[in-house]
């Protein structure tokens, strides 16, 4: 009789401790998680332990290089986007990083098919969604649609100087180029000496003849080229590989150059 109760208390015993042990993981599971990617370095078996969808979105954005922290591989940042939506169909972001990455990948069809989605499930929860669908439709040559979107973002934000440049690059590839330079004109007052902006209106300016006030902020363009560092030209193309940062400054000041050249 001893012995049987001797053996009823370790199974009780071991269960207890099993049990234990499996509160504590689920307790500390999240922990666990983090640990395994940030310190271990092993972010896929980060993701089997703590198995949640926004964890593995903000895995996603490391390697989307998402606030200029992280490493830059598109490939491992895609496959943590499609698990966080595997786990969870309604995660914010995950659509919307997916449409950038196509995007940068320049499948306008695939970039426009996600950012829809992420727009139909969140609606104005994530306003830069339709900053990229603008991006996206502006590329691939919509540009009525491209238009009617980066104005929805302009109102929710009247000061960034991102989408003045890109509503304006849209008006100069549809030929209006009295709009170029007054939503170009109209971001400078939020943001002034502002290359890109700077580039728009000197550019819109050169199209209506106005030459010499186009020299003028074309020149002032130039000047603030040389004072722009690669890190200025990442912020301002962020989810693009950090590499490309020297010779898209390259590329600006050789614009900058071959305008000027028209108008001197």
């Amino acid at each position: 009789m001893l012995k049987k109760d001797f053996l009823k208390f370790r199974v009780f015993i071991i269960f207890l401790a099993a049990f234990a042990v499996f509160v504590l993981f689920f307790y500390f599971q999240p922990d666990i998680g983090n640990f395994l990617w940030k310190e271990a370095g092993f972010p896929r078996l980060a993701v089997f332990v703590y198995p949640d969808a926004k964890f593995a979105v903000n895995i996603g954005n490391y390697y989307f290089n998402v606030g200029g922290k992280g490493d830059y591989d598109l490939a491992r940042a895609e496959k943590f986007f499609r698990y966080a939506l595997f786990l969870n169909s309604r995660v914010p972001d995950a659509w919307h990083e997916l449409a950038r990455i196509d995007f940068l990948r320049g499948d306008f069809a695939g970039a426009l098919e996600k950012i829809n989605k992420q727009i139909a499930l969140h609606g104005d929860l994530f306003m830069a969604s339709f900053y990229i669908r603008g991006l996206i439709n502006g590329y691939a040559g919509n540009f009525d649609e491209a238009e009617r979107d980066f104005k929805k973002f302009l109102e929710w934000d009247k000061t960034n100087w991102a989408v003045h440049n890109d509503l304006a690059w849209i008006y100069f590839q549809k030929g209006d180029y009295k709009k170029t330079e007054e939503i170009a004109r109209a971001g400078l007052e939020f943001n002034r000496g502002n290359i890109w902006l700077l580039i728009s209106l000197g550019v819109a300016l050169l199209n209506q003849e106005k030459k010499e006030e186009a020299r003028k902020i074309l020149e002032e363009a130039g000047m603030a080229a040389t004072l722009l560092s690669e890190t200025d030209w990442q912020k301002a193309y962020p989810g693009n590989n950090p590499l490309w940062a020297k010779t898209g400054l390259e590329k600006m000041k050789e614009t900058i150059e071959f305008n000027l050249g028209l108008v001197r």
